[in-house]
């Protein structure tokens, strides 16, 4: 097999994740990284801005996309699949179709492939979802504790603010009641978690800013949210990126549960494991978007008639 010539468009905490296991897995190879700022790599891969990304097109095989949903991942993918394959972790459920709808008109009309939204959630949790419900189950999700990537990519991108980190913690009370199927309503989502978050800002500016968060559409709005004010030292406590969660039914008889040190990393290496399935579909001309659930898992494999 030779080796899928890659792109890293966008060198936050999942793009550098992406890059330590692609310079240490033999099927790749690293091209370039794309970044809007003047960045280094401390691998001395080559890097890039992203406005002369489109020179490489004959260069790259799949173009990474690692940007933050909130903001970047839209149009980014939108740019980039004029001129390349692309494969990204977008994990705002609320706008995902239309993230699909959007990416697949501009890779039919450019002969390229998408896959949209390949992390552990949307991605594998996804898929346990579908088979859950599918069992007959009365299904639910629950994330944390732990670090949201989306979530804090959220609120660092509004006005003041210079740091933050936003924390998911479950409401392990009402899980442990639908485990023991001790329910008096059918709960939401929005119950089933906490939103804590840590934020670097102005003072000045400190209720504006609260109040940008907690109406937020999407991340916060309707969600149990707490908003605490730190100082920049007292930040660098908070730059762990465990996260955890499960999809589990009412009665407990089936659960699914990850529990990793580094969001980004787990979330890398779920892009890297289907984007062997994804060169497999440039190489069918299979062009178009697809989300986790219209991959078989057989082409995950590099040679599955092997495996079989």
């Amino acid at each position: 097999m030779n080796k899928i010539r890659v792109g890293i468009f966008g060198y936050g905490n999942l793009g550098k994740a992406v890059e330590e296991l692609i310079i240490n897995d033999e099927r790749f190879e690293l091209v370039c990284i794309f970044s809007r700022r003047m960045i280094k790599s401390k691998h001395n891969n080559r890097t890039d801005f992203v406005g002369n990304a489109p020179s490489y097109k004959e260069k790259i095989d799949i173009m990474f996309l690692c940007g933050g949903s909130s903001s970047d991942l839209m149009p980014q993918a939108r740019e980039c699949l004029k001129n390349f394959n692309c494969i990204d972790a977008f994990d705002t459920h609320a706008k995902i179709d239309e993230h699909i709808t959007s990416c697949n008109e501009l890779a039919l009309a450019n002969n390229k492939v998408a896959f949209c939204s390949f992390g552990w959630d949307p991605g594998l949790f996804s898929l346990m979802r579908v088979l859950f419900n599918a069992l007959g189950l009365k299904t639910y999700t629950a994330w944390g504790k732990g670090v949201s990537q989306g979530h804090t990519e959220a609120i660092k991108c509004l006005k003041w603010v210079s740091d933050a980190v936003q924390y998911t913690l479950p409401n392990k009370t009402l899980i442990k009641r639908i485990k023991k199927s001790n329910l008096s309503a059918n709960p939401s989502t929005k119950d089933l978690h906490f939103r804590q978050c840590y934020v670097c800002a102005d003072k000045k500016y400190y209720s504006q800013i609260k109040e940008q968060i907690v109406t937020m559409p999407n991340y916060f709005a309707g969600y149990k949210t707490k908003v605490n004010f730190i100082n920049s030292k007292q930040m660098q406590k908070h730059k762990q990126m465990a996260h955890a969660g499960e999809v589990f039914c009412e009665g407990d008889a089936i659960n699914f549960k990850i529990k990793t040190k580094s969001n980004p990393h787990f979330t890398a290496q779920i892009m890297l494991a289907y984007a062997i399935a994804l060169k497999r579909f440039i190489n069918e001309q299979k062009y178009g978007a697809y989300s986790i659930l219209d991959i078989p898992l057989k082409a995950l494999l590099e040679n599955s008639k092997e495996y079989l």
